[in-house]
């Protein structure tokens, strides 16, 4: 049992990194929700939209393993401060851009910060949280993320056109700053058995992670997801504006809400795992997008293309909590940083290629069919459920 002092310890340290990972994402996707504008200041066409997916998350997918690795072996909360400073940065920089290559450059800091936190903290509620309890922990950490993901588009769609969207991002930077500045006077947070692993129990010995067969299969699966949905958010501010003549605010604004109703789905997310399972919630999960991408496709009207964005979103981050609750039953403490990370792998290195394909896609046939390729990587995530369903080894 623990002390009264050291439950509110637990407690204090839950909620920083939960901070924590609401500043970071405030600016992860404020540049997709700007696009329209991009395309306007600084002659973005199809294929630079593209790359400004591609390329970070190229970057995010180099120094996924190496930050996993330096999760399990150094102080977690100094690698959260250090990525809070680098979003800081980050936004600073982007009120300078003037051509692409600088806004992929600077766009691709917050690739590296948001490889550098998740390992960290996702370790830390591994440490923190009983496995029975631990969905729900999951769900809300990945809530308040999604919160975040939600403040940068939808604060960029209040004031670009009073302010402009560089001060948007400026507006963000001074208080990511100050919370790492925080997190840095904090006490060290290392793996429970950090001091105790042999040196010869180096990098190799990790991963032996990745000879579960299951844990592959997942991966896969999370592949084909990460295709799927980095191809339409890529494209569906430009879609609601070329296609349907929305202005670049109300694109932004719906983009925005797509991550806020993100924030109860997490949460939704992580209480269904603990009820019924993570393999169930993940399959179920697919089930829905795969139904709610259809809606979209056949639909000619926005009065159900809205509701079946916001649904598709839903439902795909609901499954996030399954994910990692998965992970961390997969892995021991002194492990885990790289398992999560590992996690990760897919969706940033299907990611990068998928708003290419999802480019040429759009170039030779027009944007509608983003949505079949999105629906058909899906359907092959949900067959593979079949392969990982009779895998004891991930429960």
């Amino acid at each position: 049992m623990f002390s009264h002092a050291q439950v509110r310890s637990r407690r204090s340290e839950y909620a920083l990194v939960c901070l924590a990972h609401v500043f970071l994402h405030t600016f992860t996707q404020m540049h997709i929700a700007i696009t329209p504008v991009l395309r306007t200041e600084l002659g973005v066409d199809t294929f630079t939209i593209g790359l400004m997916a591609s390329i970070p998350l190229l970057v995010q997918g180099v120094m996924t393993v190496p930050s996993g690795l330096l999760a399990d072996r150094v102080d977690r909360l100094r690698l959260m401060a250090a990525s809070l400073a680098l979003s800081a940065v980050g936004g600073v920089l982007m009120t300078q851009v003037t051509s692409v290559p600088l806004l992929i450059l600077f766009v691709s800091f917050f690739s590296i910060s948001s490889t550098l936190l998740h390992p960290p903290a996702l370790s830390i509620i591994s440490d923190l949280v009983a496995p029975e309890i631990r969905g729900k922990a999951l769900g809300v950490f990945n809530s308040v993320g999604v919160l975040g993901v939600s403040l940068g588009p939808i604060t960029q769609s209040l004031f670009m056109d009073a302010v402009g969207w560089r001060r948007v991002y400026l507006m963000w930077s001074l208080p990511a700053m100050l919370l790492s500045a925080w997190v840095l006077r904090l006490k060290v947070n290392k793996p429970a058995d950090a001091e105790a692993r042999p040196p010869r129990d180096g990098i190799a010995a990790e991963f032996h992670i990745l000879r579960n067969a299951g844990l592959i299969i997942l991966l896969v699966i999370l592949g084909l997801r990460a295709m799927s949905g980095n191809s339409i958010n890529t494209y569906i501010t430009p879609y609601f504006v070329d296609v349907w003549a929305l202005t670049p605010a109300t694109a932004s604004l719906i983009f925005g809400i797509r991550s806020l109703v993100g924030i109860f789905a997490a949460s939704a997310g992580g209480v269904m795992v603990d009820r019924i399972g993570a393999k169930r919630w993940i399959a179920l999960g697919l089930v829905f997008q795969v139904a709610s991408i259809a809606v979209i496709a056949v639909a000619t009207s926005l009065t159900w293309i809205i509701p079946g964005y916001l649904l598709y979103a839903f439902f795909s981050i609901m499954e996030m909590p399954a994910v990692h609750v998965l992970i961390s039953r997969l892995t021991a403490t002194g492990s885990r940083g790289l398992a999560f990370s590992v996690s990760f792998l897919p969706n940033t290195v299907m990611g990068a290629i998928s708003p290419l394909l999802a480019a040429f896609i759009v170039e030779a046939w027009g944007m509608w069919y983003i949505f079949p390729f999105a629906l058909g990587m899906l359907s092959t995530g949900l067959l593979l459920m079949g392969l990982l369903w009779r895998r004891p080894a991930i429960t």
